[in-house]
């Protein structure tokens, strides 16, 4: 490692980048805060915003250096976002309630925003603000260090992680393992790209979308000379957006005592590959792996680790607290809590399941859209105080899954739900509308995916026939407001991601493209698939709604008995949905000039693509 003390800000240290990093891995030996706090972030960030703000800073210079930070600009000027981090998507009851203090204080529209990285995005937050906030998160041992910019995002984990019964070991106590090895890392601060990373302890189903990740971790377990060892199935090179791939698996066993060993090892593969920053847009590990094979990648590993003596994860899996869930005491012989009819009934059929450990119950609760209200924050920290075991987690579909309830108190739960506005029922069925910010606030939205979101929820709801059917029920919608994938919409069975195209008159209408067939969550990686596009159509965003609803009406008229979507699309084709799509982008040719199909959703105004420089490849 070289040491470095630059004027860039993005290195410029009182400390030495291998000093902060030194004392980021003796903090994190003592204490059950994932990321350790460092006060000393907060007032360089103070110092270089208001060097940046005097015109001491370069652009250039700040913004990486911001990025670390967690602090990312927005289409709207003089305004940012905090993304606060939140590895395996662990909350617990005191950051809850800073959460909900955090919307009242900082955020201007009183809310967060879970994203598909099971993180949490506030908007509209003054730079000059930005110091105070961070500290506010600090309290509840929440961290925003490296939830953006080119170094290792925040890392996924499955929201059932310990609670499932499918699951081969609970891998968390190695998650925040590899989280506290790479904050902070001098090799990890300037990457060619983001890299992204996911542990899951079950080998039977995908939870974490592991094969969209650089780097998963799934956990396995090997008999060796009579004696079980522990490790993990090891994937790399997944990814979306203009060039979506598939993850591939570089090792079937990695024994457990190495996985920080090869996570050294493909960083630095990964920093030193110069082909990669020649082009950011294109500088993704995926890529890599692309142009010069997986075999090659992993000769390229095993060379690295060579050099790479032991590293003992012990040290850095020291999460007990983190991850203790202390439960209320269960009622003997109780039985009522499946009693009761109406809301209550149909919540508990479809919201909650049954833990592996006897008795106890999860609850998944779905926002509007991912969308928490400070209110909301208080409410959901009373409910884990007074009926789960203080742990919530966060999950790739947008939602929160409360755990460790005794069947006894199910309806207190549901109940309380109802009281802040938590109680959606279906939390994981076709109305779950996953989406990005789009144009809300992201610079390199093209459309309001969150607004179609809402638009597509609603005549969802609106399918009293169609919701009747179980497979009408498995499909899972996603889209983005962009190619990039931020909604995962590459992987959904119905996905869109923003476009725009023109109507009779030559002016632009506001559209989406869309994909069929992605999968992930209730199959193996290996059975993840990308969705395949629908070439050549642009369907106008007012047309989606009208769209979605008659391809699920041709699937539920036309499949077999039993069988998902997916399976219907391989064996009929797409060709009777391309015409579909077809007919509504027929409709932008024959619009009246500034109809309503000129207008985006929740928008008033005449559409107009404005796409400003984004931030993600800076």
């Amino acid at each position: 490692m070289t040491s470095k003390t630059s004027t860039d800000p993005s290195n410029a240290q009182t400390k030495t980048n291998e000093a902060i990093y030194e004392e980021s891995l003796e903090l994190s030996k003592n204490t059950q805060t994932i990321i350790p706090f460092m006060e000393d972030e907060i007032v360089r960030l103070e110092e270089e915003s208001a060097a940046f703000v005097a015109g001491e800073r370069e652009n250039t210079e700040f913004t990486p250096f911001r990025l670390k930070q967690g602090v990312y600009g927005q289409r709207q000027a003089d305004v940012q976002m905090i993304r606060v981090k939140i590895p395996g998507g662990i909350i617990t009851t005191e950051a809850m309630d800073i959460l909900g203090e955090f919307s009242k204080k900082f955020a201007p529209l009183g809310k967060g925003h879970i994203t598909t990285r099971e993180n949490f995005q506030f908007h509209h937050v003054p730079l000059d603000e930005c110091p105070d906030a961070l500290r506010l998160l600090g309290t509840a041992g929440l961290s925003t260090r490296e939830a953006c910019g080119n170094v290792v995002r925040n890392v996924v984990g499955a929201p059932t992680a310990g609670i499932c019964a499918s699951e081969v070991f609970d891998p968390t106590p190695y998650l925040a393992a590899f989280v506290r090895f790479a904050v902070r890392h001098p090799l990890t601060q300037a990457f060619p790209r983001k890299f992204k990373s996911a542990f899951t302890g079950c080998d039977d189903h995908d939870h974490v979308a592991a094969a969209i990740q650089d780097l998963t971790y799934v956990s396995q377990i090997r008999t060796e000379d009579g004696v079980e060892k522990r490790g993990f199935k090891v994937f790399v090179a997944g990814g979306t957006s203009i060039m979506p791939r598939l993850a591939k698996p570089l090792y079937e066993f990695l024994p457990e005592e190495d996985f920080l060993r090869l996570s050294l090892a493909i960083f630095t593969v990964f920093n030193n590959a110069d082909m990669l920053r020649k082009n950011r847009m294109m500088a993704r590990l995926k890529v890599l792996v692309d142009k010069i094979g997986l075999d090659e990648f992993k000769t390229l590993v095993e060379t690295e680790l060579e050099k790479i003596g032991l590293i003992d994860p012990k040290p850095f899996m020291n999460v007990e607290e983190m991850m203790r869930e202390t439960p209320p005491e269960l009622v003997a012989n109780y039985t009522n809590g499946a009693n009761g009819g109406g809301d209550f009934a149909v919540w508990r059929n479809t919201n909650v399941e049954a833990q592996k450990q006897e008795g106890y119950f999860a609850v998944h609760v779905k926002p509007d859209r991912g969308n928490i209200t400070a209110d909301q924050f208080h409410g959901l920290a009373d409910i884990m105080r007074k009926y789960t075991g203080g742990r919530a987690r966060t999950s790739q579909e947008q939602n929160l899954v409360l755990r460790f309830i005794p069947e006894q108190m199910l309806h207190n739960v549901f109940d309380q739900l109802v009281e802040i506005g938590l109680a959606e029922a279906n939390a994981n069925s076709i109305s779950n509308v996953v989406s990005c910010p789009g144009t809300d606030s992201c610079k390199l939205g093209i459309t309001s995916s969150m607004g179609l979101a809402g638009a597509l929820k609603k005549e969802i709801e609106s399918w009293d026939n169609l919701l009747e059917d179980e497979g009408v029920n498995d499909i899972r919608v996603k889209m983005s407001g962009c190619p990039n994938g931020c909604g995962l919409h590459h992987i959904a069975n119905i996905g869109f991601h923003g476009a725009a195209t023109k109507g009779a008159d030559g002016e632009q209408i506001p559209a989406y493209e869309m994909f069929l067939g992605g999968n992930y969550g209730d199959v193996n990686v290996q059975d993840s698939r990308i969705g395949t596009r629908i070439p050549r159509i642009k369907i106008p965003a007012k047309s989606v709604p009208g769209v979605l609803k008659n391809v699920v009406s041709y699937y539920k008229d036309n499949r077999a008995d039993g069988e998902k979507f997916n399976d219907f699309l391989d064996r009929v084709g797409l060709e009777a949905v391309t015409e579909v799509a077809e007919q509504a982008q027929e409709a932008a040719a024959e619009a009246t000039p500034g109809s309503d199909l000129y207008k985006d959703w929740e928008r008033t105004n005449l559409y107009k693509l404005e796409r400003g420089e984004g931030e993600c490849a800076v």
